[in-house]
């Protein structure tokens, strides 16, 4: 029978051997699934992954936990609301409640929640609610969460003449992570393929190498075979053979 003290417990093999027993119960007590609950937001992954999984077992055996994942989702601990956004993301479609802590988690400096996060954004039902929130993001947030929402709207396939604005915009941010994002993006949702390909010719003549490098690649997909085009690529010297390799791809997949 599990106690809420081995939950609470720091040494880690105790912790997660209390969350493994609390898994298979078929009547946890509520204090049990709150102590649960603040194991979201541990700050070690292994027991913050542990009490996510917990709780997806538990609803899948009919355990009410919405409840009390709801209440970590409002939590003014940030680890904690994001692993309770997580733990709801694997009870089945993640709510659009989840949506407001997903957006802060992709701006947080740990990569693996911030990648985690894209992937839940991109799971969400309401399609349009996420582009909306994402062009938010890419227009206010800060660094991580203007290129993580690139990479969100790239894989949510949000082709539109708006979103192309935005991904167009960034391709001037203050930030080359950002900016790389951007390149890459584009092939993706251009829907004026030839002015977007403008746009990357125009970094792959005058950017900073890595966006170079980036743009040949990016050219290559949006498969835009214009005249400027092609001789931007073929233009592309031996000084760096990283990009001449990038530009010569790009010229293959051109044909």
């Amino acid at each position: 029978m599990t106690t809420v003290a081995p939950l609470r417990a720091l040494d880690l093999a105790t912790r997660l051997a209390a969350i493994a027993a609390l898994a298979k119960e078929d009547a946890p007590a509520q204090d049990e699934l709150a102590a649960l609950a603040e194991s979201l937001g541990d700050g070690r992954k292994a027991v913050e992954r542990g009490a996510a999984e917990a709780f997806a077992r538990l609803a899948a055996r009919g355990v009410a936990v919405e409840d009390v994942l709801d209440e970590a989702l409002a939590s003014s601990l940030p680890r904690r609301r994001w692993g309770a956004a997580f733990a709801l993301s694997l009870l089945g479609d993640p709510p659009p409640r989840t949506l407001p802590v997903l957006l802060e988690a992709l701006g947080v400096d740990d990569g693996d929640v911030r990648w985690a996060a894209a992937g839940i954004v991109v799971r969400l039902t309401d399609r349009e609610a996420s582009g909306r929130a994402l062009l938010d993001r890419l227009r206010a947030g800060n660094g991580k969460q203007r290129k993580m929402a690139l990479y969100c709207l790239r894989d949510l396939g949000a082709r539109a003449v708006d979103v192309e604005a935005a991904v167009l915009r960034a391709l001037g941010d203050t930030d080359w992570d950002v900016r790389l994002a951007a390149i890459s993006t584009l092939p993706r949702l251009a829907v004026d393929r030839s002015a977007s390909a403008e746009r990357l010719v125009a970094v792959l003549e005058t950017g900073e190498i890595r966006e170079r490098r980036a743009a040949a690649a990016a050219l290559g997909a949006l498969e835009e075979r214009s005249a400027r085009v092609l001789a931007a690529l073929r233009a592309c010297g031996p000084d760096d053979p990283a990009l001449r390799r990038a530009a010569e791809r790009a010229l293959a997949r051109l044909g």
